[in-house]
């Protein structure tokens, strides 16, 4: 009777862990690759966007803030936001997974995480965004740049977005040094 118990005991066992329910498996893949490390990561590429736009905000308020104390802010804000995002976002993610994957697929992935190469890849994946991010960085800024330069090429020649107002017109001539419509030589 023990002999056969034990055989018994292991295929019940193993039966529970294959047939695990997808949301289950869905949490657990997004346990192994929903990290700290990965929000930080983001975080540091978004670190920029966020230090200006606390210093647009304090300067609105007519309380500049400086660089220093600003990063400082990020720092703290962002410490925070991790905390945060790490402990609202795992319930919604699994309930993506579930939406958008086949039981089987979730199932497989999850098989996947757990192994050494799926390990490996899930502790890779913050590094990976971070090199991911500083490529699109770099592309960004070329791209940005020749794109600024055909805005203000398509601004000088009066080139607008249908429905474009006046003032508005005005503004952006201002803010890129152009003369008005008005100041400009007629075309010959």
């Amino acid at each position: 009777m023990m002999r056969m118990a034990k055989p018994l005991m292991c295929a019940i066992l193993l039966a529970q862990v294959v047939s695990a329910e997808p949301i289950d498996d869905a949490r657990i893949i997004v346990e192994k690759t929903v990290t700290r490390d990965q929000f930080d990561a983001a975080f540091v590429a978004m670190a920029d966007l966020l230090l200006g736009s606390m210093q647009n905000e304090s300067a609105k308020s007519g309380k500049p803030l400086s660089d220093d104390a600003a990063q400082v802010v990020v720092q703290m804000l962002t410490e925070r936001m991790v905390d945060g995002m790490l402990e609202q976002m795992r319930e919604p993610l699994a309930q993506a997974y579930m939406l958008n994957l086949s039981p089987e697929a979730i199932s497989a992935y999850r098989r996947f995480l757990e192994t050494d190469e799926g390990s490996e890849v899930a502790a890779i994946t913050p590094t990976i965004m971070l090199e991911s991010m500083k490529i699109g960085q770099e592309i960004g800024k070329n791209i940005a740049t020749d794109a600024v330069n055909a805005m203000i090429a398509d601004i000088e020649a009066d080139n607008w977005p249908s429905g474009t107002l006046k003032s508005t017109q005005a503004e952006l001539r201002s803010l890129y040094s152009l003369p008005s419509a008005a100041e400009m030589p007629p075309e010959r």
